[in-house]
């Protein structure tokens, strides 16, 4: 049952990233295995927002169990002149395994609330490296999801 579970909830994660594929959204998953259990993290941006989410499963542990994680996002940009800017968010909390839909601790922010939009609330032009770093603090198994993006243009 728990395995079909998962095949539904991969199926309709899919389905919500066709639409982003297609309009050529970046995204990436990152996972890091240890026996059964999985630790995830992604990454999804859009023109004016970026999610950041980490997430554990063990097909071996219960679907109401509960494990603390630690998610760490950044997000760096670096301008056409060459210099930069860094933002950086934590989160660490109990966790339940079996989560559907996909990771689901950590940050949705837009780029206006990180300073980094221009005044039509799109991100400002320059080359985005977005990281999450996601943390099973028993294990110390980390999943770390990295994606680079350049915004071309103007505001």
């Amino acid at each position: 049952m728990r395995k079909f579970m998962m095949c539904i909830a991969l199926a309709a994660l899919f389905g919500a990233t066709v639409p982003a594929l297609a309009a050529a959204e970046p995204g990436t998953f990152a996972t890091a295995r240890k026996g059964a259990l999985d630790v995830t993290s992604s990454i999804f941006v859009t023109s004016r927002a970026v999610d950041q989410f980490g997430g554990w499963t063990d097909e071996t542990k219960a679907c109401t169990a509960f494990r603390t994680l630690r998610v760490t996002t950044e997000i760096f940009r670096t301008r056409p002149d060459g210099t930069g800017q860094h933002r950086i968010k934590v989160r660490q909390a109990p966790v339940m395994n079996c989560a559907e839909g996909g990771p689901n601790l950590g940050f949705s922010r837009t780029a206006a609330s990180v300073g980094l939009s221009c005044p039509d609330g799109r991100w400002k032009p320059g080359r985005y490296d977005f990281v999450t770093r996601t943390k099973h603090l028993a294990s110390g198994l980390v999943a770390l999801g990295t994606l680079s993006w350049i915004r071309r243009g103007t505001c």
